[in-house]
C-alpha cells in the first residue's frame, strides 16, 4: 500500500525521536490518516501530541508507550479506541475531544493515574 507523504514525515519524527530517546513527540495537524505501528518504539515516551489530524483508528501498538503521561487525540475522526489503551498505567491526561466515538472502551477504568478526560464533542449518550 503506497503511504502519503504525511505517513512519511510521521515515520521519519518518529525515528528521530527514537534514535534521540525523546520524551515528547508532535505530530499535530500533519493530516494524518493512520499511525505507523513504529510507534510502540518510542517507549520512553511521556507526552505525544496527535491533534488535528484524520486519524479514525489507533494501532495496538500505542499500548507499548507504557511511560505515556500525556496523549492529545482531539480533532480527529475517531471512532473506537483500543483496548490497549488500558496498558498506559501511567497516563495523566487524555484529550479526546471533537472525535466521532460513540463507546468508551471498559480498559479507561484501568487508568488510575487519569486526572484530565476530555470527551466533548463526540456522539457519546449516557443510557
Amino acid at each position: 500500500m503506497a503511504r502519503d507523504e504525511a505517513y512519511r514525515k510521521a515515520e521519519k519524527k518518529i525515528e528521530e525521536a527514537r534514535r534521540s530517546g525523546e520524551t515528547i513527540l508532535s505530530l499535530n495537524g500533519i493530516k494524518l490518516t493512520e499511525l505507523p505501528e513504529s510507534l510502540g518504539q518510542l517507549t520512553k515516551l511521556q507526552s505525544m501530541d496527535l491533534r488535528n489530524n484524520r486519524l479514525t483508528t489507533l494501532p495496538e501498538s500505542l499500548g507499548q508507550l507504557t511511560d505515556l503521561q500525556s496523549l492529545n487525540l482531539s480533532w480527529n475522526q475517531l471512532t473506537v479506541l483500543p483496548e490497549s489503551l488500558g496498558q498506559l498505567m501511567q497516563l495523566q491526561s487524555l484529550e479526546l475531544s471533537h472525535n466521532q466515538l460513540t463507546t468508551l472502551p471498559e480498559c479507561l477504568g484501568q487508568l488510575i493515574y487519569l486526572q484530565s478526560l476530555d470527551l466533548s464533542g463526540n456522539q457519546l449518550f449516557i443510557t
